[in-house]
């Protein structure tokens, strides 16, 4: 079969990421009614479709298709609603999960002999019993299984908003930033700073985004003094304080002239003083 360009180009894609496509280009007959309705090469009045599977991943006897039902399998991983591929006309050994029709009647159990040579059938759960096969019973073995096909399940809306609300919160949480990006800003914003109180705009902006912590004049004036200490207007905590008023003590992004402790020019220096260290921070 010829790919399209475009499912070369997913096949190409998933190869770069680990995966290992298959294309399904190979027919094999499937009893959804159950495991399992029967062998490929007497089943009867049974109905069959056809699924597709790679050419790659079949042996070279003919196989089919088959619907686990029940739960006897389940600690060998197979599960009610799993589809089991079987390889037909060949033999069976201790230890291969076999397909048998005993009677009329179908099941999907271990095989193995005991110490005498008798045939057992095993399932795999506890609460089940080994049974013998005699030689009375009407028995034919279909196959043994070569690989199982696991029904992806469908996930719950409810699930799924969970883990969505979970990244949607993480991608809200601002990035942390280094202390190289706090010293930076700092001694990139001292030059500017003609007054002592213009600090607060570089202050109440860190305190925005965590650097410093809620209020913490005395942590911020010692920061800046380990960072510029022979600048002439060092912040004090007197200085800080006076400015948070009004507007002021919100957000930078709230600022109101009409009620902020500074009008006109003024004013407009501090939200420039605040949106430089914003800018600075986020770089």
């Amino acid at each position: 079969m010829i790919l399209s360009e475009e499912l070369k180009e997913i096949f190409k894609d998933l190869e770069e990421q680990g995966w290992e496509p298959r294309l399904c280009d190979t027919a094999v007959p499937f009893y959804d009614g159950g495991v399992p309705c029967g062998s490929p090469n007497g089943v009867g009045d049974v109905e069959c479709e056809m699924a597709m599977m790679p050419r790659e991943y079949l042996p070279m006897n003919r196989v089919f298709m088959a619907t686990v039902t029940g739960d006897s399998m389940k600690d060998a991983n197979i599960f009610a609603g799993d589809i089991v591929v079987v390889e037909s006309g060949v033999s069976i050994s201790d230890g291969d999960i076999v397909l048998v029709r005993i009677d009329g009647e179908c099941t999907l159990k271990s095989y193995c002999e005991d110490e005498n040579g008798n045939p057992w059938l095993v399932p795999q759960n506890a609460e089940y019993d080994a049974f013998p096969l005699k030689e009375s019973q009407s028995i034919y073995v279909a196959g043994k299984v070569r690989d199982i096909i696991r029904q992806a399940p469908r996930i719950k809306y409810n699930a799924c908003q969970k883990y969505i609300r979970k990244a949607r919160a993480k991608q809200s949480e601002p990035e942390e930033i280094s202390q190289v990006q706090i010293s930076k800003t700092i001694r990139e914003i001292a030059p500017t700073i003609t007054v002592a109180r213009q600090w607060y705009a570089v202050f109440r902006e860190m305190m925005e985004v965590g650097v410093v912590k809620k209020w913490d004049y005395d942590g911020f004036c010692v920061m800046v003094k380990e960072e510029v200490p022979d600048h002439k207007h060092l912040p004090t905590r007197l200085e800080l304080q006076r400015m948070a008023v009004g507007s002021f003590v919100k957000s930078p992004k709230f600022w109101t002239e009409s009620d902020a402790p500074v009008k006109g020019k003024r004013f407009e220096t501090y939200k420039k003083l605040a949106e430089l260290t914003k800018g600075m921070l986020e770089r």
